[in-house]
């Protein structure tokens, strides 16, 4: 049966990358697994929040890169979804993980772009260690040495490529970088890169699906596909059969 992955946490019934998301994820015996994004703040702590900037998500301005975590955790990041949420802070991926461990798998996908976060890498991969969380995480980015980076710093890390567009040489670029895990687009995943993939035992994700057609598409791909969404209650009738 495909699974079901929270993009963001469960991002269409509360604010994304937030920890109400994320509890709300978590509550649902349906989830899987939840996917957040991860940045460095100018100190060097790695906070989840999906942009570059705060301004989408905040009531404040600027590069996450450019504020310290304090500066950081005085924004409002709940807010602009609902009133509701007045109040919800940036998480630091500690606390989300240290929430979650035990809980569901979680995807974390490393917002690096090149050099741009110095140690970055290095960083969420201390965080796996300290709370021994390298069976139930995987790491993933559109960054192929950002990747490789996580392999060389602890192996027992499990990766995936995410891509946007029609790819080739999948299989090499898997082994250039050691993913296991190959995530697309959905409109751009085919039963020919299905099948491939599954053949060489790389794990299939597909995203972001929030549209009961294209579900069903992807289901009819392959029942080993991972699928994530904004809204997990679409995909939930399936396990209520």
């Amino acid at each position: 049966m495909n699974t079901c992955v929270a993009h963001r946490g469960w991002s269409g019934k509360a604010p994304e990358n937030t920890i109400a998301a994320f509890h709300l994820a978590i509550d649902h015996p349906a989830i899987y697994a939840i996917e957040l994004d991860v940045h460095l703040s100018k100190d060097g702590v790695p906070v989840v929040i999906h942009d570059h900037s705060v301004n989408r998500t905040t009531n404040g301005s600027g590069r996450v890169i450019d504020l310290t975590v304090e500066q950081l955790r005085e924004l409002d990041a709940g807010s602009w979804f609902g009133e509701e949420f007045l109040g919800e802070r940036i998480p630091l991926l500690e606390e989300v993980l240290e929430m979650i461990k035990g809980k569901k798998r979680v995807l974390i996908e490393l917002k690096q772009m090149g050099s741009y976060y110095t140690g970055l890498e290095q960083k969420v991969v201390e965080l796996i260690q300290k709370f021994s969380l390298q069976d139930e995480v995987l790491i993933i980015s559109f960054d192929h040495e950002s990747l490789r980076k996580i392999k060389s710093l602890d192996t027992d890390v499990q990766t995936g490529l995410i891509y946007l567009g029609m790819p080739t040489l999948l299989l090499e670029q898997a082994a250039y970088t050691g993913a296991n895990h190959l995530s697309f687009h959905h409109s751009f995943l085919t039963k020919g890169i299905v099948e491939k993939l599954i053949s060489n035992n790389i794990e299939i994700g597909a995203w972001t699906i929030d549209e009961m057609e294209s579900l069903e598409r992807i289901k009819a791909l392959s029942s080993n596909i991972h699928i994530t969404t904004n809204h997990p209650e679409i995909m939930m009738y399936q396990f209520e059969k």
